[in-house]
């Protein structure tokens, strides 16, 4: 039986999150298989069952290493010294990153990030260049998401596109301005929960832990919100100028770009000079799982990267470029049953794609891969 042990730290000295969404959501995966799951630390404490799903064991009798891209971040000058002591050799060593800081992943610059086998990276965009390790990854589900999502299951009431956002990205303004434009059949609506604080978020304890515990992400009230809307914006990222480089921009990286700048100033459409990146979001899952059809930019004409794509149409309904006639027709096209379906398959394809267990079978079945080549 394998033994998997993940790395995170309790307390990350960059900012005050301690949610580790992609290590719970492997860690449960692991354990729906029948592997045995341990860390450097008690983590994911479940009420339900009074324990934690990662406990602590100072053992080093594991086969793979599974580390958080923020416990990396925290301990390079331990990690990183010469030799890499604390990298066994005769285990499996793997980083999960989400390529969140800007445009600047660690990965990418420092070989260092060699001495890990695999490192699975989310919001990868065709493009960039990668190292021969880095595989894409998706935040997708975790128990938590799908049985609160389940436990607030309700009627479409809602026959419009929600809108749920507190964070102004750039490209929510572009999109949110390009359907207000529109004369849609299903009109944009605010959305926004209540911005409550631990004591005021309803339902039992279990919803106040997991509430503080995902420093705020979790709130029942908004997972129902979801269910009873039937259609909801997962839109989120930045736009940057093409073509795609990494930050911080070399001499000639900023050379490359002064095109791009000019036809962006002569008026040039901007899906033709710029880019969009950190793409990836916890409502991008959480909308795929309930019951509401999402509406995000199309993957394949930004670039966007995932293990497994989504068909635009019958999983969700997407914006090609900054097309917005093109969703317009679209959706006025379409009936509330026929919105109702997409969402419905979406919901069927997150969970055989995108649930803890699928996504700890997608990261054995790669590891296969790679003993093969090797």
């Amino acid at each position: 039986m394998l033994t998997i042990k993940f790395f995170v730290t309790p307390v990350y000295p960059y900012g005050n999150d301690h949610y580790y969404h992609e290590i719970i959501a492997l860690a449960e995966g692991f354990e729906s298989l029948g592997y045995k799951v341990i860390g450097n630390c008690n983590y994911w404490y479940i009420p339900d069952e009074n324990r934690y799903l990662i406990p602590e064991a100072i053992e080093s009798d594991f086969d793979i290493a599974i580390y958080d891209h923020r416990y990396v971040k925290s301990f390079e000058h331990l990690l990183f010294r010469k030799g890499y002591p604390n990298f066994d050799k005769s285990k499996i060593h793997i980083l999960i990153d989400r390529f969140e800081d800007w445009l600047e992943p660690k990965w990418a610059r420092d070989n260092n990030y060699n001495v890990f086998d695999i490192i699975f990276s989310c919001n990868l965009i065709i493009g960039f260049k990668t190292p021969d390790n880095v595989y894409p990854w998706a935040m997708g589900l975790t128990n938590r998401i799908i049985e609160t999502i389940d436990q607030n299951k309700t009627e479409i009431k809602n026959n419009v596109i929600g809108i749920n956002s507190r964070v102004n990205h750039e490209v929510r303004e572009i999109a949110y301005s390009g359907l207000n434009r529109l004369n849609l059949r299903y009109p944009i609506k605010d959305l926004v929960t209540g911005n409550l604080n631990q004591s005021e978020i309803p339902g039992d304890d279990k919803d106040n832990y997991f509430f503080r515990v995902t420093t705020r992400r979790h709130n029942p009230a908004y997972y129902k919100l979801l269910n009873e809307t039937l259609l909801f914006s997962t839109i989120g990222g930045y736009s940057h100028l093409r073509p795609h480089d990494y930050f911080p921009f070399t001499f000639a990286d900023k050379i490359r770009k002064i095109p791009f700048r000019i036809k962006s100033k002569l008026g040039m459409p901007q899906h033709k000079t710029h880019f969009i990146f950190q793409w990836d979001s916890f409502r991008l899952w959480e909308c795929f799982y309930a019951n509401t059809c999402p509406i995000n930019f199309d993957f394949n004409s930004w670039g966007f990267i995932l293990p497994v794509f989504p068909e635009d149409g019958k999983h969700f309904l997407g914006i090609k470029e900054f097309d917005f006639k093109d969703i317009e027709k679209r959706l006025n096209n379409k009936t509330v049953e026929e919105i109702k379906s997409i969402g419905q398959q979406g919901k069927t394809w997150a969970l055989k794609h995108y649930s803890p267990q699928a996504q700890a079978i997608r990261l054995l079945d790669i590891l296969k891969i790679i003993n093969h080549r090797s």
